[in-house]
């Protein structure tokens, strides 16, 4: 074999080495943006399938025992977690942890069941908001006079 047909056949085996080695690496980035991907479309298709609404009277919020009571229905179509529920008073964060009943009973918050949120605070006369979070981030927003 001469020098020539040598030095061909070198560069021809890293070239194929090169190649490979840009695929690999192609083929880890497509499998990662693929698995992106499927998450993302899961966490968009829950979401879609989730609506809360607060279903208060925004002028008349029942006060009961020194409580406030905000009433939120399940009105989507998937079965929601009660314990990753949130509560925003006027922006503020509410830790509402041991304050929620399941009005229908139970401990599964269904579709059309309702969710009753304790809030102990006194709140000043006039306009206030109150915004409740499920745990994939749908929310519903809620302006009231106290």
């Amino acid at each position: 074999m001469s020098g020539e047909g040598i030095t061909q056949l070198i560069f021809f085996i890293g070239a194929i080495v090169i190649a490979v080695g840009v695929i690999g690496v192609v083929t880890s980035n497509v499998q990662s943006i693929t698995a992106s991907y499927a998450i993302n479309s899961k966490t968009l298709a829950d979401q879609l399938k989730t609506d809360i609404t607060i279903i208060n009277d925004p002028a008349a919020i029942p006060y009961v025992s020194g409580n406030y009571n905000f009433f939120v229905k399940n009105t989507g179509k998937n079965t929601l977690d009660n314990s990753s529920v949130n509560m925003f008073i006027d922006g503020s964060y509410v830790n509402v942890t041991n304050k929620m009943t399941i009005m229908d009973g139970g401990n599964i918050w269904y579709p059309t069941y309702v969710l009753r949120l304790n809030y102990s605070t006194a709140l000043t006369s006039g306009d206030h908001t109150v915004r409740v979070v499920a745990g994939n981030g749908v929310f519903d927003t809620l302006p009231f006079r106290t």
